[in-house]
């Protein structure tokens, strides 16, 4: 495909594109398991340049960074304050998610961590603000959600001047959308929906000019989709390789000039079982989890690619 397809395709009239891969274009990746023994089971999300990752036990009740088999919690949340999600970090060690405060302990906030204080934020006119996780930039990506989740909106936060932006994109019907990655160009990566409201797409996404040398990058939005499934773009790299997962369970890897690649961590192509990748660095290191047939966490693995292909 053409290397500067998506720097070329205007917002008004982003196509979505079809991807298919196959089990032959798995790419190679060594695969190491994230164990904790004090914690057992774990969901991990995001990982920075210094292959570092956040993790939290599945009841929410621990949480914390894991690296070369060590694993170190994060401090203590402010009393009555209950983690729902830590999902992003950035190479500064900056911690993002969503916390349930206990003024109002059903409605989700956006907590930052940065060194052991927590700030705590919410997009005005949404019940519920969730980060997914930070750029190096400090920017937030995250999104906003009804109480019974009908409808979404994703957003890049600024905690500098405490503005959002909004990232749902255009057309994506029935106002769904989730935001979650972010790389050093400021192009976002998530999911929408088709207009007609039912099929899911990821996408990639420059809200606004860049300048790279001397040449304007004009604003674009790249929609796609692997095997014409419902997809989900989760983590993006300078690079823009972008990892994510559809909902027939598979994982992948890759871009529009490189094409995309199934990721597949071990038990990741058992009968029944599925893979979701949520992060990706700038040394092309992946993190994906495999759970069962009932959604139940089967492990979480850090990959690494046995080339260079992705660096």
């Amino acid at each position: 495909m053409n290397v500067s397809f998506v720097q070329r395709v205007s917002i008004n009239s982003a196509l979505t594109l079809v991807f298919v891969i196959g089990s032959a274009n798995a790419a190679a990746y060594s695969w190491t398991e994230i164990i904790i023994p004090s914690i057992g089971p774990v969901g991990a999300g995001g990982i920075n340049d210094l292959g570092q990752v956040v993790v939290q036990s599945p009841d929410d009740s621990k949480a914390g960074i894991y690296r070369n088999g060590v694993f170190t919690p994060l401090p203590a949340l402010p009393a009555g304050y209950k983690f729902n999600l830590v999902w992003g970090i950035n190479n500064n060690g900056t911690v993002v998610g969503g916390v349930y405060p206990p003024t109002d302990p059903t409605h989700e906030q956006g907590f930052i961590l940065i060194r052991s204080k927590y700030t705590f934020f919410s997009r005005p006119g949404w019940n519920n603000t969730e980060a997914r996780a930070i750029a190096n930039s400090g920017l937030i990506t995250g999104y906003s959600y009804t109480d019974d989740v009908s409808t979404t909106a994703g957003f890049v936060y600024n905690p500098a001047t405490g503005t959002f932006t909004d990232a749902t994109p255009p057309g994506s019907g029935t106002g769904f959308s989730v935001t979650q990655g972010m790389n050093a160009a400021g192009r976002i990566t998530g999911d929408g929906r088709l207009a007609d409201g039912t099929r899911r797409y990821g996408f990639i996404w420059q809200q606004g000019t860049l300048v790279k040398g001397t040449h304007p990058l004009a604003p674009f939005l790249a929609q796609f989709r692997i095997e014409d499934a419902g997809t989900a773009a989760r983590g993006i790299n300078d690079a823009g390789f972008v990892v994510g997962f559809t909902n027939t369970g598979l994982g992948f890897v890759g871009s529009d000039s490189r094409d995309f690649e199934l990721l597949v961590p071990p038990g990741g192509d058992a009968p029944g079982n599925s893979v979701a990748c949520e992060g990706i660095n700038n040394f092309g290191q992946v993190v994906c989890g495999v759970s069962d047939v009932n959604g139940n966490t089967i492990g979480e693995f850090i990959g690494t690619p046995d080339t260079t292909d992705q660096q």
